[in-house]
């Protein structure tokens, strides 16, 4: 067998038995972030009480959306889902507000097999929208 042809054999075979180890090592996680300016007076609770409903409402038309697994009001961070672990499909995120703050940070990651985009910069749109709908209503 020539070199070359021994050298793209071995390489396929790398290839089809590691091809998903491979998007392991190479894949990212399609992400979107955007900041939201909130009341400085309103506090973390009913701020991340109306991230829940946000999310729970949004999960209602598409099952992607993770429920909320982390809500820790006094460090301020709400996530949704396993937010940090690479393997996992659907939307997650993560809210951070330092309490008082004006300004909160919001990431979606939204990713599924393959890392295939699942509309991130839709669902971060769609999920400020209703977010901040429940932030300037009344509690």
């Amino acid at each position: 067998m020539k070199p070359w042809l021994t050298a793209f054999t071995v390489i396929g075979l790398f290839l089809s038995l590691g091809g998903c180890n491979l998007f392991l090592i190479t894949g990212n996680t399609p992400t979107a972030s955007d900041h939201m300016v909130i009341p400085s007076d309103m506090s973390n609770q009913r701020f991340f009480d109306c991230a829940e409903l946000s999310i729970s409402k949004l999960s209602e038309t598409n099952s992607s959306w993770q429920e909320v697994t982390l809500k820790n009001v006094t460090n301020g961070v709400l996530e949704s889902g396993n937010f940090d672990d690479k393997i996992i499909t659907g939307f997650r995120t993560r809210i951070e507000r330092a309490q008082g703050s004006s300004e909160a940070q919001i990431v979606i990651k939204g990713g599924g097999p393959y890392f295939i985009d699942l509309g991130v910069a839709r669902a971060i749109k769609d999920f400020r929208t209703l977010l901040a709908s429940c932030v300037s209503s009344p509690p």
